[in-house]
């Protein structure tokens, strides 16, 4: 019994990997316009999140040369929108000190 489970947990595992390094080997070459979403998505980071007074907030850099609107992502509440004017960093007040706090940041468009 022990040799059949070990045997199948083995398959499974070989097919697992089969599986990810084909879903590997499909994946082309990025095209222009997803190597810009994939930069641009890089452009906006949150470096600091933190509580301050009765509110909590995100300090937020812009790496970009334009203007760039986002989103802080708020579990069960609606996600507050924000924009950011090119290479600047600014605190952002995303919610009250009893909302959940942030779990990230989404690029929207403006």
């Amino acid at each position: 019994m022990r040799k059949f489970i070990g045997a199948a947990l083995a398959a499974v595992a070989v097919v697992g990997v089969l599986g990810a390094s084909a879903g590997v080997a499909t994946a082309g070459p990025l095209t222009t316009q997803e190597a810009a979403e994939a930069k641009a998505a890089t452009c906006v980071k949150a470096k600091k999140w933190y509580n301050e007074g009765s509110g909590r907030w995100v300090r937020v850099q812009n790496t970009c040369g334009y203007k760039v609107c986002f989103s802080v992502t708020v579990a069960a509440a609606s996600d507050p929108e924000f924009s950011i004017g090119a290479n600047k960093t600014q605190n952002f007040r995303y919610g009250g000190i009893l909302w959940t706090e942030g779990t990230g940041l989404k690029r929207i468009s403006c």
